[in-house]
């Protein structure tokens, strides 16, 4: 295998090693800290564009691959001895390796890619989703806290409305005690007058009997 196969392959490997770290069933928070690194780290953004070079030229070597196989399966130069037969089969297993190796390379990147793109996604869906719960806890406190307040509040005029009740109450017993204590003045005064009046008349009765004697 030339070097730069050997390349690919070792590209191929580490694509397989990130694909399987990405659908590890990691801690949620270590998954969360590698990919917020992964996406604000310089040093990955560069090797990214490096990255997309790299791909350029596999996709350059798959192409060359697939042409060399597509010309050795329709060589029409039958071979004219079993040297040059196994030297054409070993040429079309070569060129198949190379087109399979770079092929699943290009095909992997894209999956690793799609997958990357989704994990982080979700990361985000599951971030919002903590966030909204957070929202939905503190509006349901503030909810329980404004229902206490009402319920306090309505208590409070319930108390203020029985005072009130009593105020009244008492306001109208001593309406009463006043009305009571003006007929019985009233009546105090008509006893008191008839009294003065027969007390007259008593007078006068004696003052004739004194006379007549």
């Amino acid at each position: 295998m030339t070097l730069y196969y050997t390349l690919v392959f070792l590209l191929l490997v580490a694509e397989s090693a990130a694909f399987v770290v990405l659908i590890l069933p990691f801690p949620h928070a270590w998954r969360r800290g590698v990919l917020r690194w992964v996406s604000r780290s310089t040093l990955v953004a560069r090797s990214q564009v490096a990255l997309k070079f790299a791909f350029v030229f596999v996709l350059i070597l798959f192409l060359d691959a697939t042409n060399r196989t597509y010309t050795v399966q329709h060589d029409k130069n039958e071979p004219l001895d079993a040297r040059t037969e196994a030297a054409h089969h070993a040429k079309k297993f070569y060129n198949q390796r190379n087109m399979y190796l770079t092929g699943f390379t290009l095909f992997l990147s894209l999956i690793l890619n799609r997958t990357y793109v989704l994990v982080v996604e979700l990361l985000a869906s599951e971030d919002n989703l903590e966030a909204l719960k957070r929202q939905a806890t503190n509006h349901t406190k503030e909810y329980l806290r404004a229902t206490d307040s009402e319920t306090q509040m309505k208590n409070e005029i319930e108390k203020l409305s029985k005072e009130l009740d009593e105020e009244k109450k008492k306001s109208l017993d001593f309406e009463t005690l006043k009305k009571q204590a003006s007929q019985q003045a009233d009546e105090y005064d008509r006893l008191a007058d008839r009294f003065n009046e027969l007390e007259k008349q008593s007078q006068i009765r004696n003052d004739d009997d004194k006379k007549s004697v």
